[in-house]
């Protein structure tokens, strides 16, 4: 099989090349046009050297060219490796590094980053540029004016790696590179797209996650194709107003995106006073929420404002897409769902010993999209356990229906009292106050050398960060969960650190050293 020819080549045989496959705010593309433009991209990445099994970078912005580029290097037998335009010029070097690409394919406006370590990449030999060509480099639309269209195919087993994604990374951990197979995505369509959402020609799908993640790929482009829908892709950054833009003008059926992106669309429909339209998500049939844990809370806001229910899920890298889900009319708020069909999960303690219902350990997963080891490396044992199955480092219980509730991650809980917090709880009991845009909570020592929570506090628009403030949030949680979570402490900042993927690096707010007392709430 080849993973492009399935998603392509068979739309067209079954005679959908006039209708519409991808669209960009000022311009589409049809299943014909995508086949033509990939065949172009294929013959100039085969032209310059491009072999079954070489790995080709990609650094562009969400376009259609991103698209194309993808399945061509899918086509040639290649690897894809998109990478997202947010990492910095270190991270590029090692993780192009880490690839072994020797063809890059960059976008003018994200050259400079590129460029910045490229002396550094001696394996790097060919540059295409879009958007014109800079020292160094090729211009693209120079030599897609002169390629074929029309574009052979290698032959490929159906476990041979399509394509290389790179983890968002866990803890202090850099990324890992795991490589997907050619069948990887079919196999996710059918558990996922079609087993929970039931994805079909007539539906218009919009994916706030970038290309270059597990979760965007398979959201924006690979279910989209499978199932012959319209995908609508997005350059630009996702904000709230796009959101809100796309959603009206557009009119999506399926709409995936993150927890944080959901919450910034609930606050600034607060904030527009009847400036967006209740109606804004009418169009919309399902509306997916992944990436990270969603508040039960931000779930029944998002309901109550936009009538449409958020299904959330659960996946990693590793495994491609999610592997555990709500379903549709069944959503349980607080919680992942359950295990996909074809999947297995199970929970287990720090010896390994398999857990009972409501015990807290960590998720470890199997099923037919899982990786077996992370790119040109070994393994310590720490994450592919034999078997194929998969130590995910997520911190979950399972209840007595089989649904999924994250609790944080393995190296994130931590103990009070001798008795265990999650820091995912204290933070979505704090989202819960309006005066909380963002927060995360880490342990920290007070003046004793006893562990406590510390929360750093994004403020929300209209409210004054300062003591009173902090001592209002410390006597709210105080109220609503058990009174030792409540965080000792709170420092209002103007930002939390997230990586390229937007997921937040709890290690960077991890404290060194000890706090001064604050006064508790009465």
């Amino acid at each position: 099989m080849n993973l492009c020819v399935e998603l392509l080549d068979r739309r067209i045989e079954d005679g959908w090349g006039a209708r519409v496959a991808l669209r960009e705010p000022s311009r589409g593309w049809t299943f014909q046009h995508l086949a033509d433009e990939t065949g172009r991209a294929g013959n100039v990445l085969r032209e310059h050297g491009v072999r079954k099994g070489d790995r080709v970078i990609t650094l562009l912005t969400d376009r259609l060219e991103q698209a194309a580029f993808i399945l061509a290097t899918i086509r040639l037998g290649a690897l894809a490796v998109p990478l997202s335009e947010l990492w910095r010029p270190n991270d590029l070097r090692a993780l192009i590094a880490d690839s072994g690409a020797r063809l890059v394919v960059v976008e003018q406006s994200l050259s400079a980053a590129l460029e910045e370590v490229r002396g550094d990449l001696g394996e790097v030999q060919t540059v295409i540029a879009l958007d014109g060509a800079g020292p160094g480099q090729l211009d693209y639309a120079a030599l897609h004016a002169a390629a074929d269209p029309v574009c052979g195919f290698e032959e490929c087993d159906i476990d041979d790696p399509a394509f290389l994604l790179y983890s968002a990374g866990g803890g202090d951990t850099a990324p890992k590179g795991v490589a997907h197979a050619h069948g990887t995505p079919v196999r996710a369509y059918a558990a996922y797209g079609t087993g929970v959402l039931g994805l079909t020609e007539h539906d218009k799908v919009f994916s706030a996650v970038k290309l270059a993640s597990a979760y965007g790929l398979g959201a924006g482009l690979f279910f989209p194709l499978c199932a012959g829908a319209q995908s609508f892709l997005l350059p630009e950054r996702a904000r709230p107003k796009t959101m809100f833009e796309v959603l009206e003008v557009w009119r999506p059926t399926v709409f995936f995106a993150t927890p944080s992106l959901y919450g910034q669309m609930v606050h600034d429909f607060e904030q527009a006073d009847g400036a967006v339209a209740k109606g804004v998500c009418s169009s919309v049939r399902r509306c997916v929420s992944g990436g990270e844990a969603l508040p039960a809370r931000l779930m029944e806001r998002f309901r109550g404002m936009f009538g449409v229910e958020l299904l959330d899920g659960l996946g990693m890298t590793e495994a491609f897409h999610f592997v555990i889900s709500n379903r549709p009319g069944a959503a349980k708020a607080g919680s992942s769902g359950l295990v996909l069909p074809g999947f297995e999960a199970r929970v287990v303690g720090d010896d390994g010993r398999v857990l009972g219902p409501t015990e807290i350990g960590a998720l470890e997963v199997r099923g037919p999209t899982v990786a077996r080891r992370y790119w040109g490396r070994g393994d310590d044992g720490s994450t592919f356990r034999g078997d194929g199955w998969v130590h995910t480092h997520d911190r979950v219980l399972v209840d007595k229906d089989g649904n999924y509730f994250h609790c944080g991650r393995t190296d994130d809980l931590f103990k009070v009292s001798g008795k265990w917090v999650s820091p995912i709880e204290v933070e979505q009991t704090l989202l819960a106050h309006p005066a909380v845009w963002e927060c995360a909570v880490v342990p920290a020592e007070d003046e004793d050398g006893l562990v406590k929570p510390l929360a750093y506090v994004v403020p929300n628009v209209g409210h004054a960060p300062g003591a009173e403030l902090a001592l209002e949030l410390m006597e709210f949680v105080k109220r609503e969960i058990a009174p030792y979570k409540y965080p000792r402490w709170i420092d209002f900042v103007e930002g939390l650190p997230k990586n390229a993927a937007g997921k937040l690096l709890r290690f960077k707010l991890r404290q060194v050293g000890r706090r001064q007392p604050t006064r508790p709430p009465t």
